[in-house]
């Protein structure tokens, strides 16, 4: 069986470029929680930098805090950003007239939630289409969205950065009119979607952005890179990008027109092999080959038996669910407490819906296992525990363990993605000798860190570490790069050089 995948990643970058003294964009990723943010900060003498870093830290908080609907919450939190630009700036004489514009994405379940204000954008894309979602507030982008301009003539129009609605120059209400552009779009797995400053899009035509993303569709982290780079080479102001991509886009498979905004081309009449006879002819050698196909899985060729889906809630036992259920199965487990330890079995998939309003009180365990997947959970009083497994920890929180948050040993791959592991009474994640999990876009707080004692050097890359003491990760000689591809914070300022413990290389005398 193929090894679980999650069900989308992201990445972002954004760079000063070739012109402008200073970045005054922002940018917000945070895959736990599906919050994503772009901010192009507006104003003189760098007070653009302070406007947009007032932004992100007012929209980040409100948006954390689960309570009301997602456009509610986005509006609140586009609201206090406002207000809180326009009280900071009535602060400093030198800061009068600041502002920004900006997109926010929230994903919730199989949709995306949008708030915008400004001329930044998010896109979505699918294979071989690519439609902007949001609309210009700027009498050029009017002129653009309605067709008298070319996509061309308005990357070209003199007047392409005025805007008529920003975030931070007026007082502002949540339910304010002509403010708060709001949005919400499918999200399949097949769909990419970009949010984007105008400095990358005034730069690059969107049939450009179109085949770089798709070029690139299973290295999204080039992909942005790319992006930044053409928009650099034809553009004046800051750039930046997110790129969030689903699983089968990353994957290259085609889409399913599912959205009904129906971006890929009509389709042709049926031919002849979808006349009904055909299917007809079609369903019996189909059923043939399902038989064939079981038996062969079962004599441990690469065939995947059928998937199911189990759906529980409390009093049901998660373990008894995992005991029912067969290879290929994913349980949905509602909100609510379930008492662990629970043990995962090969090939089944555990996804919190609600995201984070299932609880399990106690470890997870996998031994030996090939497949499976635990997404959306908080775990709480005892860890996640993978030996010799290939499981994927997708947008979990872990917390309160008297030992490790997450400890991978023997032969252990997988990944740990989106997660928030923080407050555990041993290291955050420790990776053992033999294993290789991949460790990607997680944040790591109040833990005695990461502890790598890996021969090969695992994946960690753009994750978050702060508050885990003065040395947040452990590792072996030649693993240094860590400290470049990650964050690190203490005390809410940035670590540009953090201290990292060395450990003696496995088989060494200690």
């Amino acid at each position: 069986m193929t090894s679980a995948t999650p069900r989308f990643l992201s990445a972002a970058l954004s760079d000063q470029g070739p012109v402008r003294p200073n970045n005054e964009d922002r940018v917000h990723c945070d895959d736990s929680r599906g919050i994503y943010l772009v901010v192009d900060g507006m104003g003189g003498h760098e007070a653009g930098e302070h406007a947009a870093e007032i932004a992100v830290e007012r929209i980040r908080l409100r948006l954390e805090r689960q309570t009301g609907t997602v456009e509610q919450r986005i509006r609140e939190a586009i609201a206090l950003a406002n207000n809180g630009i326009l009280e900071a700036a009535a602060r400093k004489p030198e800061w009068h007239g600041m502002a920004c514009v900006l997109t926010v994405a929230v994903i919730d379940g199989h949709r995306v939630v949008i708030g915008h204000v400004g001329d930044s954008r998010l896109y979505k894309i699918r294979r071989g289409a690519i439609r902007k979602i949001t609309h210009d507030h700027s009498p050029v982008g009017e002129r653009e969205d309605s067709g008298e301009l070319t996509e061309e003539e308005a990357m070209r129009h003199p007047r392409r950065n005025e805007v008529f609605r920003d975030v931070g120059s007026m007082e502002r209400t949540p339910e304010d009119p002509e403010f708060i552009e709001i949005a919400e779009t499918p999200f399949d797995p097949d769909t990419a979607l970009l949010l984007c400053s105008d400095g990358l899009s005034d730069a690059i035509p969107s049939p450009e952005i179109l085949r770089i993303v798709e070029r690139n569709a299973a290295d999204r982290r080039r992909a942005v890179e790319e992006l930044i780079s053409a928009a650099n080479g034809n553009g004046k102001d800051n750039i930046s990008a997110i790129l969030i991509v689903g699983e089968r886009f990353a994957r290259g498979q085609p889409a399913t027109d599912e959205d009904t905004g129906r971006l890929t081309p009509a389709a042709p009449p049926r031919p002849w092999y979808m006349a009904p006879a055909a299917w007809l002819a079609a369903g019996i050698v189909a059923g043939a080959l399902a038989v064939s196909g079981y038996f062969a899985w079962m004599a441990g060729f690469p065939f995947e038996p059928a998937a199911t889906t189990i759906v529980i809630g409390p009093p049901t036992s998660l373990s008894e669910a995992i005991a029912k259920a067969k290879p290929g199965s994913t349980i949905e487990v509602t909100a609510g407490a379930y008492t662990g330890p629970v043990q995962l079995k090969e090939g089944v998939q555990l996804i919190a819906r609600p995201p984070y309003e299932a609880v399990i009180l106690g470890s997870v365990t996998a031994d030996g296992i090939h497949s499976g997947r635990v997404e959306g959970f908080r775990i709480r009083e005892g860890g996640v525990h993978l030996h010799s497994s290939d499981i994927l920890l997708d947008r979990n929180e872990i917390s309160d363990s008297r030992g490790a948050g997450i400890e991978f040993s023997g032969n252990a791959r997988g990944a740990v993605i989106g997660c928030s592991i923080h407050n555990n009474a041993g290291p955050g994640i420790v990776v053992g000798e033999s294993a290789t999990p991949a460790i990607e876009r997680n944040q790591v707080s109040g833990n005695p860190g990461l502890i790598l004692r890996s021969r090969v050097p695992p994946r960690v890359a753009e994750n978050t570490f702060y508050e885990n003491g003065a040395e947040a990760v452990w590792l072996v000689q030649g693993m240094e790069e860590v400290a470049k591809q990650n964050t690190f914070l203490s005390g809410g300022k940035l670590v540009t050089a953090p201290k990292l413990r060395k450990l003696a290389p496995a088989g060494a005398s200690r």
